[in-house]
């Protein structure tokens, strides 16, 4: 029975690492001091992966990982694991499988992800709503159920939630460049009304190779019980030409606010072609593409 027990917690293991990239290295937790050793570390081989990468022909299939994991117990995440560190990383935590996933935030990460919420923001304000009317939720731990949390890169939720809503967000953004299954796998989790219990998720992969961002939106179908994407579009700069493949990318207005509108003003948040050029101009000139 022991031994069937663990080859359970296993399986258990390698199916929640299952969708990180082979190259993906394992440590066990040692104390703050390593710890913040190993974020370095891997932090450096990234950049060396990454810079040998740009020196290679365009090949998105090559193994290199932006996570590293690490083995703990739950006592030691909780009394340990308010760290900060040199390194940006955002958390993924299973307590039953003592599993730790760190994504190293590159500077893709927060770039995208403001340069959105700016857009959003900038959408919202004619319709009456000032930036205390958005909770942001980037980098904030949420419980995704049975006790696992994750960071998410960006989100947001009212700050005057309705009653009984829990202080989590209601659309969440996700941010990858290397590890697509990853990214799309995440947004399959926030949107699941068992787990993330996000009305929608925004996953945006950067190309780090040459000026290609794909954005795509997910949401739960409550009749087939299954995460899908509902909008996709590619922005493109080819020689001085940006094309965008699909415009305008909408995200409702109750889903953020978790209520219907209450006015004239306030309206479905649509990303215009411009908008989205705005996004992928703005990271390609801090990728220098």
């Amino acid at each position: 029975m022991a031994g069937s027990k663990r080859v359970r917690y296993g399986r258990d293991v390698e199916g929640f690492l299952a969708d990180l990239p082979p190259s993906t290295n394992r440590y066990t937790y040692e104390g703050k001091e390593r710890f913040e050793e190993i974020a370095n570390i891997e932090y450096h081989r990234l950049q060396r992966s990454l810079c040998h990468l740009q020196s290679e022909p365009f090949d998105d299939s090559l193994d290199i990982s932006e996570y590293f994991v690490i083995i703990i117990d739950p006592p030691s995440f909780q009394r340990e694991f308010s760290l900060k560190l040199n390194v940006g990383v955002r958390q993924f935590y299973n307590p039953t499988l003592h599993i730790l996933i760190l994504k190293i935030v590159l500077l893709e990460h927060p770039e995208v992800a403001g340069l959105l919420h700016d857009i959003v923001m900038d959408t919202l304000r004619p319709m009456g709503f000032d930036i205390e009317a958005i909770r942001r939720y980037g980098g904030t731990s949420i419980s995704v159920g049975g006790g696992i949390t994750k960071q998410p890169d960006w989100g947001w939720g009212p700050r005057r939630r309705p009653p009984g809503v829990a202080n989590r967000p209601s659309v969440v953004v996700e941010v990858g460049t290397l590890a697509e299954t990853k990214l799309r796998n995440d947004a399959r989790m926030w949107v699941d009304p068992t787990s993330g219990e996000a009305n929608m998720a925004i996953t945006i992969k950067v190309n780090r190779q040459k000026p290609m961002i794909k954005i795509q939106t997910w949401e739960w179908d409550s009749n087939a019980r299954c995460p899908y994407i509902t909008q996709s579009c590619v922005i493109e700069k080819t020689g001085d030409d940006i094309t965008v493949s699909k415009h305008p990318l909408t995200i409702p207005f109750h889903y953020i606010f978790r209520r219907s509108p209450e006015n004239p003003k306030e309206t479905d948040i649509r990303l215009q072609k411009q908008d989205l050029i705005a996004i992928g101009t703005g990271a390609w000139a801090m990728q220098e593409l």
